[in-house]
């Protein structure tokens, strides 16, 4: 199960290599190259001996000598560079800010199939082997006729015989898997160990190579050919085919069914011969290329500007542009300048939703010269386009985060569209900000880095005062002509005046206003950043509610399933017909989500066409239709880029939407946005919760009259004088951003703080407060007395997919003092199955 090593009769003296192992651990590890040969290259990826184990891990380094016992490492995966100097200096710097093991950045930096990988796994012993070549045949007890008189079969239940059933078919199983498993679990792997039927190793496998498929090529003299062929007509057009091809071939998958039958008399006559290549990674089909339009006065000082910074080395720009003020626009003439000189880009986008219809403007402006780059990709596609990256054949890279590590050749331009987005922030493994790497990136290239937004993060918005980015302001929309765009009219609507209706849910102003928009022909988005039927499942007989026994939190009833939902873990299960805990038939839904509000607006407007965007619906299909049509009952509707596509085709009146419809649509035909209930954003327990609800309302409201007419928002809320509703209504971000950045001045929170989160969780309640009570002294003790520390205490959600949570939270005006405490917390002494991570720069205290 391990990597073939080197032939020991080989070695020579070798050279030193440092190895960062894929594993979480953050120093480095030094290996001898047996191989004689010229030095490894920074970015190669090895097999190494690691204790018992065997692992892949990433040269970095070439120390001179050894020190201690050194072992060689056992194989190359690939003498290729995997991570260019540019990337893998990234890597390096995220693994000292992020507090992460270089080896885990390194692995995070490449896309799946392009590593080599380690696991350990489980596969049958010799023993084993021999002992299910005894095994009776499915349903068939052992033992009963006395036939089976092994008594290690007899000893077996039915678990084990199906685990070794399962393994005698010639695979090897993950270790972690198999102990995840609730059929299987680590006793029973570990007792079989013990018995000698298993054995437990190490197996590597190799990166996928590029894509490759077999080609035709013609063999002989033409004269013979001609002769010995006579009146085989097929296979005489064939092999002229192929001459003509030359040494490049033809590809056999791209023959007609007549060629493949005349192919095999050809090679029957040794006219012809197959061979195996790699394919070539450029092509891709050609998309209709757009004009650019003419750009308004602020988008073309704003082009200048950045295009006057191509040359100068790294600077970093704030691109604040109200919605629909014609950003991305910018965007692309900046990249076709730097194109224009040879010069890559990097585009980052906050959500894959996004990913398309951007993707679809660059692809109208540059063609074949964009690589598209995320998780909802294939992934034989994804490693596809980062291959051709690497090689040179493209000079745009779009994605989500984790394309901050694309392999762009001399990199000019780094834009991170909706920087503000909490969406940049990894929240698990290597937990970095993609929006704060691409800043580094863009530094380590000397390139020009453009944060743009509309809403801009506090962070950015206070780098621009301190001069660390220079923001460049698009204060108008992007219109045709002289005329601008104006922003839409904000009008709250106060409940605690104006009642909603028997459901909860429209007031009669904004009930009157989905109305009249309707009736004129035009388009409604109504935003409730909740999804599912009701939030809550309630007893009336006792108060009891409907909880997820893995996590602290309410289940969530969803009508198009008919099951009660975790949004946290996925657990789901039929709501049942009593209260669990008084046994009476009075359970009864309450709050509101997407799917209630969509099913109430049916019931409202029954002519109107009306769909629903949120996770639930984010699928293959969907069909926006009336109400009693097919596709609108209770059926869920699937597919994102569906649903956006009947938008611009105005196949839909009124769309019921998460914060999926707030950001970077371009729906012409909207001219009403209506908020429900923005109330239950401002109240979380969280520093940033009146700026989180700032910034979605003022998406979603740019997205109302974006066209021809004015665009209105109708905000319904509970709390007219809050800021963030208050500056809503002038549109008013400086404002708001100004009064919230003096709230926070003095504060123990960013901007004028940088916060680390140490986040213990395991099982065992106590033992989990107790670890975290032991960080928390040992942050104390190593911090100093700049450092302020904040826990221990339960986290806001105590219990999540079973395991309890606690959290230590520091925060300081330097960083040293942060890294000093959070350095000596990860050391922390960890037992039963308790596990520590340290959050740098954490965007979320739930």
């Amino acid at each position: 199960m391990s990597a073939p090593r080197v032939d020991a009769t080989a070695l020579v003296a070798g050279s030193f290599v440092e190895v960062a192992v894929a594993l979480p651990l953050r120093q480095t590890f030094t290996y001898r190259d047996p191989r004689g040969a010229a030095q490894l290259p920074l970015g190669s990826q090895v097999v190494v001996p690691f204790g018992s184990r065997v692992v892949t891990g990433f040269v970095v380094g070439h120390p001179a000598v050894g020190t201690g016992t050194v072992k060689d490492i056992l194989d190359v995966a690939d003498d290729e560079t995997l991570l260019e100097p540019e990337v893998l200096s990234l890597c390096r710097w995220a693994a000292g800010y992020y507090l992460s093991p270089l080896g885990e950045v390194l692995k995070t930096a490449l896309p799946q199939g392009q590593r080599a990988s380690a696991r350990r796994g489980v596969r049958l012993s010799e023993e084993g082997v021999r002992l299910v070549a005894q095994l009776p045949s499915p349903g068939n007890v052992p033992g009963a006729s006395g036939t089976f008189k092994s008594l290690a079969i007899l000893a077996l239940d039915e678990g084990d015989r199906a685990l070794l059933l399962r393994l005698a078919k010639g695979r090897t199983l993950g270790l972690r898997a198999l102990e995840r498993n609730g059929r299987v679990g680590a006793p029973r792997v570990e007792r079989l160990v013990r018995e000698g039927l298993l054995q437990v190793g190490d197996e590597v496998a190799d990166r996928q190579r590029g894509p490759t498929a077999q080609f035709v090529l013609a063999l002989g003299d033409a004269n013979a050919v001609i002769k010995k062929l006579g009146r085989a007509q097929l296979q005489l057009a064939l092999w002229r085919k192929l001459q003509t091809a030359g040494a490049h071939g033809e590809r056999l998958d791209q023959l007609t069914l007549p060629e493949r039958a005349a192919l095999r008399g050809l090679r029957a006559r040794a006219m012809a011969r197959l061979e195996m290549r790699p394919l070539d990674l450029a092509a891709q089909a050609p998309v209709q290329r757009d004009v650019a339009p003419p750009l308004n006065e602020p988008q073309q000082q704003a082009f200048e500007s950045l295009t006057a910074a191509l040359d100068n080395g790294f600077a970093a720009f704030l691109l604040q542009g109200i919605t629909g003020s014609g950003k991305t626009e910018v965007y692309l003439r900046l990249i076709a300048e730097a194109r224009r000189t040879g010069r890559g880009a990097l585009v980052l986008v906050p959500e894959i939703a996004l990913t398309p219809q951007l993707a679809a403007r660059f692809q109208a402006r540059f063609g074949d010269d964009v690589a598209v780059l995320h998780s909802a990709l294939p992934a034989a596609e994804r490693l596809r386009a980062w291959r051709r990256l690497k090689a040179g054949q493209v000079g745009i890279a779009l994605g989500a985060r984790s394309a901050v590590f694309a392999p762009v050749q001399n990199l000019g331009v780094v834009v991170v569209d909706e920087e503000h987005d909490p969406s940049f922030k990894q929240d698990e493994g290597v937990r970095y900000h993609g929006r704060d790497l691409a800043l580094v990136r863009a530094q380590h290239a000397h390139a020009v880095a453009v944060m743009g937004s509309a809403t801009p993060s506090l962070e950015s918005f206070h780098n621009v005062q301190q001069g660390k980015y220079r923001c460049l302001l698009l204060p108008v929309r992007a219109a045709p002509g002289a005329a601008s765009r104006p922003l839409p009219q904000v009008e709250i609507i106060d409940l605690r005046r104006f009642r909603v209706d028997a459901d909860g849910l429209l007031s009669k102003p904004l009930a009157d206003a989905i109305a009249a928009t309707v009736a004129a022909g035009e388009q409604v988005i109504l935003f409730l950043n909740r999804r599912g039927f009701a939030t809550l499942v309630l007893c009336r007989g006792c108060g009891h509610v409907l909880r997820c026994p893995d996590c602290d939190v309410s289940m969530t009833f969803h009508l198009g399933l008919g099951k009660v939902l975790c949004h946290y873990c996925g657990r789901n299960e039929r709501q049942p017909n009593r209260c669990p805990s008084c046994q009476r038939p009075a359970l009864e839904q309450l709050g509101i989500g997407t799917e209630r509000v969509e099913t109430v607006v049916r019931q409202r407007f029954p002519t109107a066409r009306v769909a629903r965007l949120d996770r639930d619906t984010a699928g293959p299909t969907v069909k926006a239709s009336r109400r009693g049509e097919p596709g609108s009952a209770q059926a869920p509707q699937r597919g994102l880029q569906k649903i956006l596509g009947l938008m611009h085709a105005r196949e839909i009146d009124i769309l019921v939407g998460t914060q999926m419809v707030t950001k970077g649509h371009d729906f012409p035909g909207v001219t009403l946005v209506g908020v429900l209930q923005p109330d239950q954003g401002m109240h979380l327990p969280d520093f940033r919760a009146a700026e989180r609800t700032f910034q979605l309302l003022e998406q979603v409201a740019g997205r109302a009259g974006r066209a021809d007419k004015a665009g209105k928002v109708l905000v319904q809320t509970y709390n007219p004088n809050h800021p963030a509703i208050k500056a809503l209504i002038t549109h008013d971000y400086d404002g708001f951003a100004t009064q919230e950045l003096a709230q926070r001045q003095g504060s123990v929170f960013p901007p004028f703080a940088r916060l680390v989160a140490v986040r213990i969780d395991g099982t065992d309640a106590g033992l989990v407060q107790k670890i975290a009570g032991e960080a928390a002294d040992r942050c104390r003790a190593a911090g100093g007395p700049t450092l302020r520390i904040l826990g221990p205490a339960e986290a806001p959600i105590p219990r999540l997919r079973g395991r309890v949570r606690w959290q230590v939270w520091l925060s300081s005006a330097t960083r040293g003092p942060l890294v000093a405490a959070a350095e000596v917390a990860a050391t922390t002494s960890l037992s039963g199955d308790v596990r520590l991570a340290v959050d740098v720069d954490p965007q979320s205290v739930l």
